[in-house]
């Protein structure tokens, strides 16, 4: 017992204590009803088994007593039976009530947890899902939030079961022999321990081993991944993917057959350890039935008792042991949970005019990624004036990416300061900031929806217009799209869906553009938005871009020069400085990084 009460021991019980209460408190907040129902179901039954097996030490004592006479009371016979009937009856009430309850909770439970964590999700900052530590959280969190939590629930409710069987028999024993109870704890207690270290035990293979587990679920989903099979088939790399499957397999396997080994010597002592506790009270009772210090009838209720105390301890500390390991992963979600936002808005906030473009200025920016000790950016200072339309060229990692991550407040500069009307970006109302942007990364998103539900994504927290839609992918050349499509603007786009269809990079890319049009908003930013289309339909693309007019502030990140030469002002980025900027006829002139690039870009094209 010195080692269960151990500070660290006692860290462990509060920690399950802690997480067992939030995930009670979550469920009595969804359905009150429900939570109500499940502890009745679950604590009831321990009665019953006490109820009957008294009645029935009744019986026996009546029966053997009847023998020394000439009547017998078959009216109390038949009672007796009828409540035993009917003790057999509520018990199996109860046994299918808990089934439908244990439904109803795996219908509820899972989806408002995950919705939960979804919400969280989507109020977290960008660093969260870049940082690999989170990642691997999530990770555990999306393999085991549909039956972690429910096995926990269950444990929890059994576990009150249990404990209300334990004190049941403890009361009853005790007024047989009261040190009886005693000797049963004496094994009980190992046996707990013997199971949570091995529960702690098995977890921390899973943890010491998250990376390997990551590593196999991205070697599974590449091979699943119907985008990656035509490369793989050529190049032949499937079975590269597959030993190295096998290696993380094996590793897993040797880990746990160790650890299961141990657990079986260590179970087995302690299992044959309770039977001989067990057997040696049986005989205590056996031999004061045959002093007469209890009746026959007494000699079958305390034998049963004995029975389900072992059970109910056996019981307790499996359910509570169970608890406890399905704790180590259900508090990943509430570590989700409570993960903290570090951008967000102050209070009283500045609010943008979401119709009007701002001035932005970078002073003296310096930017170092969380983790990192290099810095992307260096006292990196700019202006841009409202309309302008600024074009960023460089290197890949040259920090022209990182340049629009901090624009949109993903993170916060390092030192220095990003001003928007003269006011730092930091005392924004970030509500109001983000809808002052229309944004389409290298990386946008292709969701299976229908093209015009795609296009209106831009601008949810507006009623759609559908005509705005169109004319927005007629600006993008997404409305070819439409006219190429069998529904047209309520054709499901992508194949995870029955009735979806497949469309070209090039043309998600226009869909992914018009989204951005659609959002009208002051200040566009476009991060490489022409990668995957053709010179003709990049040329329409930007011509339009052009005619946005003065109101609109446009930013445009490419590899291309073709898609800048006509900017206001173009910036040549370079390890995190500025190295070179003017239009394209004055950097030309200059002769330097930029017509350098330009001209052996250029060469491609002659």
């Amino acid at each position: 017992m010195a080692g269960f009460i151990k500070k660290g021991k006692i860290s462990k019980v509060l920690d399950v204590a802690k997480t067992s209460k939030r995930l009670l408190i979550f469920l009595w907040q969804i359905d009150k009803p429900l939570f109500l129902s499940s502890f009745t179901v679950a604590v009831i039954p321990a009665f019953i088994p006490f109820a009957n097996a008294y009645i029935y030490k009744l019986l026996i004592d009546m029966i053997v007593g009847s023998l020394n006479r000439s009547h017998f009371n078959f009216q109390l016979l038949y009672f007796l039976m009828g409540l035993r009937l009917i003790t057999f009856i509520v018990q199996e009430i109860f046994f299918s009530l808990q089934s439908y309850i244990d439904l109803l909770i795996w219908t509820k439970l899972p989806v408002a947890l995950y919705r939960v964590v979804l919400l969280k999700l989507s109020q977290l900052d960008l660093q969260y899902f870049e940082d690999s530590n989170f990642k691997d959280t999530l990770q555990r969190v999306k393999e085991s939030y549909t039956w972690r939590p429910l096995n926990m629930v269950s444990a929890i409710f059994y576990t009150f079961q249990s404990l209300t069987g334990l004190l049941l028999a403890v009361i009853i024993i005790s007024t047989l022999n009261i040190y009886l109870g005693f000797f049963i704890v004496l094994i009980a207690v190992p046996v707990f321990l013997n199971q949570t270290k091995y529960a702690k035990t098995i977890w921390g293979l899973w943890e010491e081993n998250s990376p390997y587990r990551k590593k196999f679920w991205y070697i599974s989903d590449l091979i699943q991944n119907g985008q990656s099979a035509k490369e793989m088939k050529i190049f032949q790399t499937a079975k590269n993917f597959i030993t190295e499957l096998d290696r993380i397999q094996k590793k897993f396997v040797s880990e746990n057959t160790r650890v299961g080994r141990k657990r079986f010597l260590t179970t087995l002592i302690f299992d044959i350890g309770g039977i001989v506790i067990y057997f040696a009270i049986e005989l205590f009772i056996i031999l004061s039935t045959i002093a007469g210090r209890i009746t026959v009838g007494s000699l079958t209720y305390f034998t049963f008792v004995v029975g389900n105390f072992q059970q109910a301890v056996n019981g307790l500390f499996r359910n509570m042991s169970q608890t406890y390991n399905q704790t180590l992963y259900v508090e990943d979600i509430f570590k989700v949970l409570d993960a903290k936002p570090v951008i967000v808005s102050p209070k009283s906030a500045v609010r943008v005019n979401i119709h009007k473009a701002p001035s932005i200025e970078f002073k003296n920016v310096t930017f170092v990624y969380p983790g990192s000790k290099k810095p992307v950016l260096e006292n990196f200072s700019l202006k841009m004036s409202p309309g302008e339309k600024i074009a960023f060229v460089g290197e890949n990692g040259a920090g022209k990416t990182t340049l629009v991550k901090l624009l949109s407040r993903f993170y916060d500069v390092t030192s220095g300061e990003i001003l928007i009307n003269g006011t730092n970006i930091n005392k924004l109302d970030l509500t109001s900031w983000y809808k002052t942007l229309g944004v389409i990364f290298q990386d946008f998103i292709k969701y299976e929806y229908t093209l015009r539900e795609n296009i209106y994504f831009g601008k949810t927290f507006e009623k759609e217009d559908f005509k705005e839609i169109v004319k927005a992918a007629g600006k993008s050349g997404a409305d070819k799209v439409a006219k190429s499509l069998e529904k047209g603007y309520e054709q499901v786009l992508g194949k995870t869906f029955e009735g979806g269809t497949d469309i070209s990079v090039g043309e998600w890319q226009k869909v992914a553009l018009a989204r951005a049009f659609f959002r009208n908003a002051p200040v566009l930013i476009l991060d490489e938005p022409t990668a995957s289309i053709d010179a003709k339909s990049e040329n329409e693309i930007f011509e339009k871009v052009e005619a946005l007019g003065k109101d609109k502030t446009v930013i445009i990140i490419s590899h291309r020069f073709s898609t800048v030469r006509n900017a206001d002002r173009i910036y040549v980025i370079g390890k995190g400085k500025i190295v070179e900027e003017g239009t394209h006829d004055r950097l030309m002139k200059k002769k330097g990084i930029y017509e350098k690039l330009f001209s052996i870009q250029a060469k491609r094209y002659r």
